[in-house]
């Protein structure tokens, strides 16, 4: 395939290419064709970017255009740069000229492809002039609207050519320009005007020599040239663009070979000059008027003649150079008559004559320089607006005239010269109308070099200057007497009294010399003072932008060059002694910069510049005339002071290097800044107008030069001057200390110690060992190692490029910053940010301050900046504790393991005086043991002062409070042209912020960046103070992707004013700071090999002072607004996503409140995990084991093991507005805020801050992988305890740190993000689920619960509900579950047990039994919220479909054996006993019972009186005849007579009211429901019953069974509110079968199962099935099939059927329940009863019952068939399942019967207590110990895990098993003990309380229970061990059985029966009817038989019965 592939595209590529060639070459002979032949109109409209091109005949009159430039290729595509064709775009050449296009044939033909030359041969040269030409016979240009609409520029160009020939042996070139006529018109509304004319006539001609490859020859020539400027020009905007219209020289390639050699100034140009050379000018007059004022000026210039001749025939002069001869020349420059007029004749310059010459000869060369008689006036009143205009002209000239030069070096002059150079006779006097006059003046300047040949080279010269002074303002032109001696008179600019240099340069002649060249120069100044003052500064800067700049350029040329010498000695001396610099100012004073001595010691290989006693010091107030110049010791207070400085400059190599002495200081300030800044601001002002005046076209000349094309070969690219080898730096700095006050009493600073700096070629090195920073005089940043390198390139960035296929740029400068250490230490409670503040602040005064003077900068694009790579070996960042804190902790510590060591010695001290007691009997005395006792107190405390003093001895004071480390840090960012500017940033932030909406109208960014990254840390490490565990611990963390940084700019309103003080005279100033955001985007991928997260809320307090610290690294902002939380600052500050791989994560969940601790914890272990975070969501992927780390055996035990999640956080942030628009978030100044109601705060956070969060967190375990692994959940019950133990430690309340008054911490306290959760959502998807409880490693029974394919959902809502009181208090967090779904398919519970115990490796049984519990089809739960609108209440009110939680089950299978019975009451059992040991070491064991005896009724009780809409009844009815239960025995005989008298009135034969009278059915069919909580339904449900003693089963079915549960209204019974419950159960198509005899079946052990037919409700039968025929149908004693696998038909296994024993039947069963629990929102809808005045006490009949808690069970039909077989195992499973009572049971109750025996013998109630106190001890003692052996069985486990056969920890271990198993039984005995003593103790005083209440009067005794069965009609027939044949038959009619309970302990039994006979079905029985009434009853309210009994309270255990009746 992939050859295939570069098959087809090789074949697409030469398909193209063919296409594009054809294309190109049809197109070349259409132009051709019509060129040559037709002269015909041809248009093209784009081919290969060529657009527009027109052309057509000229006798039409047209023009032909050009609108663009491009090159086309002749046989490809313009990809291709063979044959390459140059056009020029918008060209327009009108019809009345000369046509000429026949002269672009001949270049047409010539043009080919333009490769690189390595050597110019003839041949080559050849074909590239044939390949190349250009000619252009006409340019015609006519520009409309130039500056203005009504302008027009029109430039003229005749009979201009560009000719380009060669025969192989010379190259000529000709331009000729016969004429050049340009004009700039401008219309007028009366005429036109002319802003600007020049004419002229050029000719240019060159010829080159192809073997010599030198020009020969040039002649240039002007005539007449004539040029007038008028004002208008100056005023349009003609000028402001600055075009250069001049040729382009381009310089052949001989020429930048030989500039390597070091040459004269103006000589290489010479020698590059062809043999002759003439310029001349005649004639040249320019004009510039000023109509409007009617001026003008006028430069005239008779002559102008330079001649060049050179004769290389005629004999050279020799040895010129060290290199080269000089042929004969001359060269002569000439001047005459120089005059500058005003418009008044007056002369402002005159110039006699200047005559310069250089002559050649064979003997010598000689110079000479004339300058006669330059006098120069000035007047600004006449020539200031000239000077503008001149200084634009100037500016626009400059610009396109020159070229930067590089500097040459000068050479070594052999050949005799001669130069001589005179000037006198100079003055200057300018007057500059409101600016004062300055004048300047010397006596001589003269200057005298020779250069001779004797028998050396000898060259010296004399330069001598005599009294310069400059003198400025008001009297400077009146001569004035010498200075007083160290004395300084303000305004003197520059005075030096003497200045002599002298020199000498010796050359040695002869070849064989060993002699070298030497120069020697002398230079002595004394006296030199410079004075910069306002008045210096606008005297120069006006009279410099007046003044012609090229003579100074052509000096600073010439001294350029001739610093570079080859081969040289040179030696130079130069001594300054005395140097005062001042500057002055009339509102700030001077400053002075005293040099005591300068010396200046030069040779050619070295030259150094010393400085002795350098000082900066600033004069604030100038009152006195002149100012003392003292040594530099002497000057008070200075700003800079250095001792030394020495400058080294190696001409070899190139190296500069600067050594400070020890001493640099530098003390900075605001004010002093701005001392400093007024005084050098002048001076920078007059160098910036003299650099613009000198240089004008510095800044645009780069602009200026030629583009290169790709057409142009690389070897003719256009080089002006060779490469210049950059300088050599090396700076050393021995100590240096610069401190900054950033306000009054804030400062930074800076302490370095052997600072050295280099630079080598392009590349930057500094050096540091050590560099400290400090602020407010606290070292907070420290570095060590610093090396910092900028490199022009570095291979290893290219390797960093690589995995970014994106970025353009593949080579970029970097920036290299290479750290050993790097450590951050911040104080405790330093309040970093208002010093940081500070001082960003004034680096913003400063970037605005210093701005200024480049604010009219063109806007070009900023470079791309350099790439970084950063490398930290070690980096640290710490928060420093409390010193309190730490030396509290180390004091606690110190006391404990004194108290253990004072513990010991105490020990021994018994241990001797048991020894002395026994040697020496009662001869010891008493007073000698306490006085040795006493001496061991004071010793001890001895001891601990002493260890207390030693306790940093040693070891030095814990400071951290948190610690983060980084080991291994590398750190790359890349800049890519791709991203690089505000364009290409705000598409990147579009680009990774896709969810944000943009402004449409965009956004203006201040700050924008993007980078790439690449990251990589191979230690990530955060420890708060000295835990055992890391915060965080990152291993191996490599980062990849984007990063994008930007802050907006903010409104006018989002902008602070911060206040800086100055002082006088310039005050305050303010300074405006940007108040948005710096804001990232970023878009990350990393990779971790692990990553380990722990947290505890034992770790909150640390964390709370932490956040404090860190609140302190950064101001608050100035908006009032609420502070944003965290959750949202994030939001706001980081877009964009974030992608983890990570090998390992872990989360560690501390679960103690020791935060030392390592041992207990909850451990989530994700392996390879997967996280992506973005915007609103968080999804992990990867396999998660959640394991519980504690110091037992139950230590890593996976309680929960989730393979394949996938688990998904989606947050919904509750905003005002869009929650992603951060956009428009707009913060606003406190001056700026708008007005808000009154009582709301303003807040701009408004729309972006987010009320609540909506969490939804969704685990999908649905994910196919490739590994065989299923979700499981293992739980023991140590492991349930420990997490109970947990979720309390998590669950706990912090209490505050370091908050208050007294810790100055008044801030509001933050919100957690806990409490801003208003609705969390859970969904669980699982395929299958398998779930497995043990009691233990001891007492191996459990269960274990599997299902299938499985969903589950839940919602819950939080409220937070404020606490009452008027003490603020924390928010009480409530969460209501609104929801909840759950879908299980095919449950299966099974339990489980082991016969073996524990072993020796901690771990269960494999082999372990495994019996059925339960298992059903389906499971569906469904829960809804209890707490909606008002409106659904209402809704939900008027449904009774709804409830809240609903369950459904489908196909129910339950099994209840003897093995199920046994592990479930062990299970019990355990949990009971872990129960009751919790309970009985509580503190609520034993506080004292609150009995409060039931008082007389104060008040007559009410009615109930509710305002719910249907408010319950209050009387509750009762069953047939019942009495009062409540009414006292008069009351209860007179209901009798009304019962019996009732008994004789006319009855009817209805039945069914007697069920519906009973009172748990009125009780639950009231209307006052308010919630229906619950619904449980079962469908086709059975269970298997299976007995002990008896073999076979008893299987109980329902079709359809429903549990409900409501809610009523709370309504006020009595004087007292409670809440009514009502439970109603509704079984459907109740069937009981039972087996017949045993079976193979049940003797496997195998379950038998009705088949769900048999179970669903009557269908119809098909009697076409045989064993539809074999069963008996639906009636009782028939014969149904079982089936043992449920999911298999009974077809398909070995069938067993069983018999029916009680036929479909259903029931019902209710449930009432009273509570005060009353739901706070329903109370308080309660109106309280009504009181009436005068109410009498109700009489005894219409008393009421109250709430009653009753149980009512109802069986309406009951037939029932049993043999003697089943009847018994029926009681066998009664017996034995059912009513079962543990063996142990029986031991546990006479223990019981004898403690309460002992407590009632010892009646004291504080014995009984005691005693149970020390009992509590005791046990308490033994969980500590069994504890502790835990951890060391834990310790010793850990070990053998390394050394797994060492025999001494076997032993340990075994002994430490047998000493834990030990106490576990102790520990069992003990508190069932306990238990026992504790139950007896309260049951004691509840007798005694009981027995105080029996003495009150009883006058409210009230039902408290009620218990209710009934049958309607029951028949159990007994039948023979077939099952069919009839023994007996019971039937029993309105069978009804109550139970009241009473509040005083009494109880009543009622039985009544309807009717009841018993007949015998023996077959030839005598009597049929065994048993039956005597009389029939006739009536359904008619009773055979009743039973009532009372019962008292028992006493001493034996029951009472106060009163038996029987009856009828």
């Amino acid at each position: 395939m992939p050859l295939f592939f570069s098959a087809l595209l090789a074949l697409l590529l030469v398909a193209l290419s063919a296409l594009f060639l054809g294309r190109w070459f049809v197109v070349r002979l259409a132009t051709k064709w019509c060129q040559r032949k037709l002269q015909a109109e041809l248009k093209i409209g784009s081919f290969f970017w060529i657009q527009n091109v027109s052309l057509k005949f000229q006798q039409h009159q047209q023009t032909v255009e050009i609108d663009s430039l491009w090159i086309s290729s002749k046989l490809l595509s313009h990809d291709l740069p063979r044959y390459v064709a140059l056009c020029f775009g918008e060209v327009r050449i009108r019809t009345d000229l000369q046509k000429v296009s026949g002269l672009f044939a001949p270049f047409s033909q010539s043009t080919g492809v333009h490769q690189k030359e390595l050597s110019f041969s003839p041949s080559l040269l050849k074909i590239f002039c044939q390949l190349f030409s250009v000619h252009v016979d006409s340019i015609n240009i006519m520009v409309l609207k130039v500056a203005t609409s009504e302008s027009l520029w029109h430039i003229q160009i005749r009979e201009s050519s560009f000719l380009l020939d060669s025969d192989e042996k010379r190259l000529k070139c000709e331009v000729s320009l016969n004429q050049i006529n340009s004009k700039v018109l401008k219309s007028g509304q009366l005429e036109d005007t002319c802003l600007a004319e020049l004419s002229l006539a050029l000719k240019l001609c060159l010829e080159v020599g192809i073997s010599s490859r030198q020009l020969k020859s040039i002649t240039v020539g002007m005539w007449t040239l004539h040029a007038e400027l008028h004002e208008g020009l100056f005023h349009s905007q003609l000028l402001r663009p600055g075009p250069s219209l001049a040729p382009k020289p381009v310089p052949c390639p001989e020429v930048t070979e030989n500039w390597a050699e070091p040459t004269l100034p103006g000589l290489y140009l010479l020698q590059q000059l062809p043999d002759q050379v003439k310029v001349k000018m005649e004639i040249t007059s320019v004009v510039l008027s000023m109509n409007s004022q009617k001026r003008h000026l006028n430069w005239t210039l008779k002559l102008l003649h330079f001649l060049y001749h050179r004769d290389e025939d005629q004999l050279p002069l020799r040895s010129f150079t060290a290199n080269s001869d000089m042929a004969q020349m001359s060269t002569e420059l000439l001047l005459k008559d120089g005059l500058l007029l005003s418009q008044s004749r007056q002369r402002i310059v005159c110039l006699n004559s200047l005559k310069a010459s250089v002559q050649v000869t064979t003997i010598d060369l000689s110079a000479s320089v004339v300058l006669n008689t330059c006098i120069v006036h000035y007047r600004h009143q006449e020539f200031a607006q000239w000077l503008h205009l001149l200084a634009l002209e100037t500016q626009e000239s400059s610009s396109s005239g020159f070229k930067q030069r590089k500097k040459r070096t000068f050479p070594q002059i052999l050949a005799p010269i001669i130069f001589s150079t005179s000037i006198s006779n100079v003055n200057v006097s300018i007057q500059l109308g409101d600016t004062p006059p300055f004048a300047l003046g010397f006596n001589s300047i003269s200057l005298d070099y020779q250069h001779l040949r004797p028998q050396s080279i000898h060259q010296r010269g004399v330069l001598t200057v005599d009294h310069l002074c400059w003198r400025v303002g008001s009297d400077s032109h009146i001569q004035r007497a010498p200075h007083p001696p160290n004395m300084h008179v303000w305004g003197e600019a520059l005075v030096l009294d003497s200045f002599t240099l002298q020199g000498s340069y010796n050359q040695p002649l002869g070849l064989s010399s060993t002699q070298s060249d030497t120069l020697f120069l002398d230079c002595t100044i004394r006296g030199l003072q410079v004075e910069a003052s306002d008045t210096c500064a606008q005297c120069l800067s006006r009279i410099l932008s007046l003044m012609d700049t090229q003579s100074g350029k052509s000096a600073v040329a010439r001294e350029s060059s001739f610093g570079e010498s080859v081969s040289l000695l040179w030696k130079v001396d130069l001594k300054v002694e005395d140097m005062n610099l001042f500057t002055l100012s009339a509102l700030v004073g001077a400053s002075e910069v005293r040099l005591d001595t300068l010396t200046v010691l030069g040779s050619a290989e070295t030259s150094t510049v010393g400085v002795q006693g350098l000082v900066l010091a600033l004069v604030k107030s100038v009152t006195e005339k002149m100012q003392p110049c003292c040594k530099a010791p002497d000057i008070p207070a200075p700003v800079l002071s250095l001792s030394m400085v020495s400058i080294t400059y190696h001409s070899s190599i190139r190296s500069l290097e600067v050594q400070c002495g020890t001493g640099l200081t530098l003390l900075w300030s605001p004010p002093d800044h701005m001392y400093l800044y007024q005084h050098i601001l002048a001076t920078l002002h007059c160098r910036d107008l003299l650099r613009a005046t000198l240089f004008p076209e510095s800044v645009p000349l780069l602009a200026l030069e030629p583009p290169v094309t790709a057409s142009e070969p690389k070897d003719l690219l256009p080089e002006p001057s060779p490469p210049k080898r950059l300088l050599n730096l090396t700076l050393e700095v021995s100590t240096a200390k610069l401190t900054a006050f950033v306000a009054e009493d804030k400062f930074i600073t800076l302490a370095a110690e052997s600072v050295s700096l280099t630079r080598h070629g392009g590349s930057l090195q500094a050096y540091c060992p050590e560099l400290a920073a400090g602020f407010d005089g606290n070292s907070i940043f420290s570095f060590k190692e610093v090396e910092v390198q900028l490199l022009p390139e570095l291979e290893e960035m290219i390797l960093h490029r690589n995995p970014f296929p994106v970025l353009q740029t593949l080579r970029n400068r970097v920036w290299l910053l290479s750290l050993g250490s790097v450590s951050v230490e911040f104080p405790y409670q330093y309040d970093f940010s208002r010093t940081l503040d500070e001082a960003v602040g004034v680096q913003k005064w400063l970037k605005g301050l210093h701005r200024g003077t480049h604010a009219q900068a063109s806007a070009s694009p900023a470079p791309l900046p350099p790439d970084l790579l950063l490398k930290v070996q070690h980096f640290s960042w710490v928060f420093l504790d409390d010193v309190f804190e730490v030396k509290l902790r180390d004091n606690y510590e110190l006391m404990k393991d004194e108290s253990k060591e004072s513990a010991k010695r105490l020990q021994l001290l018994d241990a001797k005086v048991a020894a002395l007691r026994k040697q020496h009997g009662e001869l010891l005395p008493a007073r000698k043991i306490e006085e040795l006792y006493a001496s061991l107190e004071h010793k001890n405390i001895e001891i601990y002062i002493q260890r207390s003093r030693r306790l940093y001895g040693n070891t030095p004071m814990r400071r951290a409070l948190l610690t983060w480390s980084l080991a291994g840090l590398e750190l790359v960012a890349l800049a890519d042209a791709s991203f690089h500017g505000p364009e290409r940033v705000v598409e990147q932030v579009q680009e990774l912020d896709p969810g944000s909406p943009f402004p449409a109208e965009g956004i203006d960014l201040v700050i924008q960046w993007c980078r790439m990254l690449k990251c990589s840390v191979k230690t990530f490490l955060v420890r708060i103070r000295d835990y055992p565990r890391y915060l965080f611990e990152i291993r191996d963390w490599r980062l990849m992707g984007r990063l994008v940084g930007t802050e907006q700019s903010g409104q006018p309103c989002s902008r602070r004013r911060q206040i800086l003080h100055l002082g006088l005279p310039w005050g305050n100033v303010a300074v405006e700071r940007n108040m948005p955001p710096l804001k990232f985007y970023h878009d990350f991928r990393s990779e971790i090999f692990q990553y380990t997260v722990v947290w505890g809320p034992c770790w909150d307090p640390a964390w709370t002072l932490i956040s404090q610290s860190v609140d302190l690294l950064t101001k608050p902002s100035a908006d009032p607004s609420p502070p944003l939380p965290w959750w949202d600052k994030s939001r706001l500050l980081f877009h964009g996503d974030w992608h983890m791989d990570i090998e390992q994560a872990n989360l560690h969940q501390l679960a103690t409140e020791d935060p030392y601790n390592t041992t207990e914890n909850m451990h989530w272990e994700w392996s390879h995990l997967s996280f992506h975070w973005k915007p609103g969501q968080f999804v992990f992927k990867g396999d998660l084991d959640v394991n519980v780390r504690t110091a037992s055996k139950y230590d890593d035990c996976c309680f929960l093991h989730l393979p394949d999640l996938c688990m998904t956080l989606d947050l919904q942030w509750l905003c005002h507005g869009n929650p992603h628009d951060h956009h428009s978030v707009t913060l606003r100044a406190p001056e700026f805020l708008p007005e808000v109601p009154l009582g709301q705060l303003h807040d701009s956070y408004r729309a972006f801050r987010s009320e609540n969060l909506n969490l939804s967190i969704k685990m999908d375990l649905t994910r196919h992988s490739g590994t065989i692994s299923q979700p499981r959940i293992l739980l023991y019950s140590s492991t349930l305890r420990w997490m109970q133990n947990f979720w309390a430690t998590w669950t706990s309340v912090t209490r505050p740190i370091c908050r208050g008054k007294l810790f100055n911490n008044l801030k509001p306290s933050k919100k957690k993000l806990g409490q801003h959760y208003k609705q969390l959502s859970y969904t669980a998807l699982f395929p299958q689920l398998q779930v497995h409880y043990w009691a233990s490693f001891a007492q191996q029974r459990g269960v274990q619960i599997e299902c299938s394919q499985g969903h589950v959902f839940t919602r819950g809502t939080q409220r937070l509900i404020p606490q009452a009181g008027t003490v603020m208090r924390r928010l009480i967090s409530d969460w209501s579950v609104t929801q909840m779904v759950s879908d299980l398919s095919q449950v299966t519970v099974h339990l489980m047990a082991s016969p073996t115990e524990e072993n020796a490796d901690h771990c269960l049984d494999p082999l372990v039994t495994k019996t059925h519990l339960l298992s059903l089809s389906s499971l569906t739960y469904q829960r809804h919220s209890n707490r909606t609108a008002e409106e659904e209440l209402s809704t939900r009110v008027g449904d009774p479909a709804f409830h809240t939680h609903q369950l459904h089950l489908v196909d129910l299978r339950a099994s209840w054996t003897t093995t199920n019975r046994d592990i479930a009451f062990g299970l019990y059992d355990g949990y009971k006993k872990a129960a009751v040991l919790k309970r009985n070491l509580s503190t609520e064991a034993l506080k004292g019972l609150k009995i409060e005896p039931q008082m007389p009724a104060k008040k007559p009780k009410q009615s109930v009186l509710t305002s719910a809409p249907a408010p319950p009844p209050v009387n509750t009815p009762s069953f047939s005849g019942q009495p009062d239960k409540g009414s006292s025995g008069g009351a209860y005989m007179l209901q009798k007579l009304i019962e019996e008298t009732d008994r004789f009135v006319v009855f009817t034969e209805e039945e069914s009211g007697v069920s519906d009278q009973l009172c748990g059915i009125a009780a639950c069919q009231t209307d006052d429901i308010y919630n229906r909580n619950c619904l449980i339904e079962l469908v086709n449900c059975q269970m298997v019953l299976r007995g002990a003693e008896t073999e076979g089963c008893v299987i109980v079915s329902a079709a359809k069974a429903q549990l409900l549960q409501c809610q009523h209204h709370p309504a006020w019974y009595g004087d007292t509110l409670k809440q009514k419950t009502s439970w109603t159960c509704l079984l459907d198509g109740m069937q009981y079968f039972a087996t017949t005899e045993s079976s193979p079946t049940e003797q496997d052990g195998r379950q038998l199962w009705l088949e769900v037919k048999n179970i669903e409700e009557h269908r119809q039968r098909s009697l076409d099935s045989v064993q539809e025929l074999m069963e008996s149908g639906q009636a009782v004693g028939g014969m149904v099939t079982t089936t043992t696998d449920w999911n298999q038909p009974a077809e398909a296994q070995q069938a067993q059927q069983v018999q029916r024993i009680i036929s479909r039947c259903s029931c019902r069963m209710y449930y009432i329940s009273y509570s005060h629990d009353i739901d706070p929102e329903l109370a308080t809808q309660i109106k309280p009863p009504e009181v009436h005045e005068n109410q009498e006490k109700e009489d005894l009949l219409k008393k009421q019952e109250g709430a009653v808690d009753t149980f009512t069970l109802i069986h309406h039909e009951l037939e029932i068939s049993t043999n003697p077989a089943q009847y018994a195992m029926i009681l066998d499973i009664v017996n034995n399942l059912l009513l079962h009572v543990e063996p142990k049971r029986k031991e546990h109750s006479e223990k019981k019967q004898r403690v309460r025996f002992q407590l009632e013998i010892s009646s004291n109630p504080e014995e009984q207590r005691s005693s149970i106190l020390h009992l509590q001890e005791a046990v308490r003692q033994h969980v500590a110990q069994i504890r502790q052996l835990e951890k060391q069985i834990y310790s010793i486990m850990k070990s053998l895990q390394d050394d797994s056969k060492n025999e001494n920890l076997l032993d340990l271990n075994q002994k430490l098993q047998l000493q834990l198993n030990q106490e576990k039984a102790s520990l069992q005995l003990e508190s069932e003990e306990l238990n026992i003593l504790i139950r007896c103790f309260k049951d004691f005083q509840l007798q005694q309380a009981n027995k105080m209440e029996l003495r009150k009067q009883q006058e409210d005794v009230s039902v408290v229970r009620r218990t209710e069965f009934y049958f309607a009609q029951a028949r159990w027939r007994l039948t023979e061990e077939d099952g069919q044949l009839g023994i007996a038959e019971l039937e029993l009619q309105r069978f009804l059985y109550s139970k009241v309970n009473k509040s005083d302990d009494t109880a009543e039994h009622l039985l009544e029966l309807g009717w009841f006979t018993m007949n015998n079905l023996l077959p030839n029985a005598v009597y049929k009817a065994i048993l039956r009434p005597q009389s029939s009853c006739q009536s359904g309210r008619q009773l055979a038989l009743r039973l009532f009994s009372k019962v008292r309270p028992p006493v001493g255990g034996i029951s009472v019965k106060e009163h038996f009746e029987c009856g009828r």
